[in-house]
């Protein structure tokens, strides 16, 4: 079982030295255990990010190392990943309230996007930083700015709806940034998107009725 640790602060000088040193102790934490090497500098990438956005260090910042390496190995693109909470916390002895506090925790500070397949398995994605949900951004600016040119200059209609569905099949069957098994949750994210993105649109239309007849 993970022990609690805690730390005092008093023997370091800034709160840089702190996250740093206890990085270097994460790292080598999750070392000991049969992980893939290939997601740890993702997880302690997460795990830097939480501190520098936290005020306080957890004592127990292990199990935070844990829960950021469950979040790095469940981005959508490893669909499918049908692991149960229960398998994956006994292997590292840690209990699974404690997984679901923490990963609750960190991607609650980080504000990621958590969706769930079919079988409700979930699966984490950061707005922020994640290459492929930037590029889907930049793709539905796009076409919701050509699609809000052709209202104004051919006056077009938009609908949502339909620019959605074409938004998904273009960015699932053509570009393929999200496996086509995650398609209706995407569809979800990217609806959504959308609208947040048509809310200028929405205002014009609003303005037009109003000062033109």
């Amino acid at each position: 079982m993970i022990e609690l640790i805690s730390y005092n602060h008093e023997l370091f000088n800034t709160k840089t030295r702190i996250t740093l040193d206890l990085i270097k102790d994460g790292e080598d934490f999750l070392k000991k255990y049969e992980i893939n090497q290939e997601l740890l500098i993702d997880t302690i990438s997460i795990i830097y990010k939480f501190l520098k956005a936290m005020d306080k260090i957890p004592h127990n910042l292990f199990k935070f190392f844990i829960a950021a390496y469950y979040i790095t190995s469940r981005h959508p693109m490893a669909f499918p990943v049908h692991e149960s909470k229960k398998e994956f916390c006994q292997k590292f002895g840690l209990k699974q309230n404690s997984l679901d506090y923490c990963v609750e925790k960190i991607t609650f500070i980080l504000e990621y996007i958590k969706i769930l397949d079919d079988m409700n398995y979930p699966y984490f994605i950061d707005p922020e930083r994640d290459i492929g949900f930037k590029l889907l951004k930049s793709i539905i600016n796009s076409e919701v700015d050509k699609a809000s040119m052709n209202f104004l200059i051919y006056n077009q209609p938009i609908n949502s709806q339909i620019l959605s569905e074409r938004l998904v099949s273009k960015i699932s069957n053509e570009i393929k940034l999200f496996p086509e098994e995650l398609l209706r949750q995407y569809f979800e994210i990217i609806s959504q998107l959308v609208e947040k993105k048509l809310d200028d649109y929405y205002q014009y239309v609003s303005l037009q009725k109003e000062f033109f007849i």
